[in-house]
């Protein structure tokens, strides 16, 4: 099988279903848990916390304005510890913690064509309104909350044709008409006294239509 083929086969299973949803229902409501890493932009992080990368969890929600627009907010929280310099205040610390609590809104484009489509590409972005805080053992506290914007991409795996049965009963117990498995990129800017605290975000979670 040559090249052209093989692309001509993976844009057919693209575009047309594996399997069928729960119902007929056209989905108006997402939900999306995920967790993963997020890894600063400031190149010394590793110096100061000892990784490059903090582990991150969040959760958003979103309304599908048309079947390929959802416009939603999202919130996720991180956290560090380490030891040494403090990037936001230039000071020899001890014990430092450091905890972020970005929140955005955001519009969402998914390519998505067909009911039953089980790979679903997606980008989107906005608004970031990105919360900081430091805290360092026997020092004062430094926190904030910077404007700043945001991008992101992603892959979503259809689950229901995995087990038809119990994507039937989650429907009927809960509403849920499809579910996603989801692998994503993001990248945000945000500055805190001309210093970058923004970074890049890699996160896999699971996404709920209702």
């Amino acid at each position: 099988m040559n090249k052209n083929n093989i692309c001509s086969l993976l844009f057919l299973c693209l575009l047309f279903p594996l399997g069928i949803n729960a119902n007929n229902a056209s989905p108006k409501w997402t939900m999306e848990f995920y967790a993963g890493a997020f890894e600063p932009e400031d190149e010394n992080w590793s110096t100061y916390y000892g990784s490059s990368k903090m582990p991150q969890v969040g959760f958003s929600i979103a309304y599908r304005i048309f079947n390929v627009l959802d416009i939603g907010t999202n919130i996720s929280y991180g956290r560090d510890q380490g030891k040494g310099d403090l990037p936001l205040n230039n000071l020899i610390a001890g014990d430092v913690v450091h905890e972020m609590l970005p929140v955005e809104l955001y519009l969402l484009f998914r390519a998505r064509f067909t009911e039953g489509q089980w790979l679903v590409p997606y980008v989107g972005g906005g608004y970031t309104r990105f919360a900081y805080r430091q805290e360092v053992k026997g020092q004062d506290t430094v926190k904030g909350s910077v404007d700043g914007n945001h991008f992101r991409a992603g892959l979503q795996f259809l689950l229901d044709p995995l087990d038809e049965k119990s994507a039937q009963e989650i429907y009927r117990g809960f509403g849920v008409i499809n579910s996603y498995l989801y692998l994503e990129y993001k990248q945000t800017e945000a500055e805190a006294d001309k210093i970058k605290i923004g970074g890049t975000s890699y996160n896999m979670g699971l996404m709920l239509e209702f």
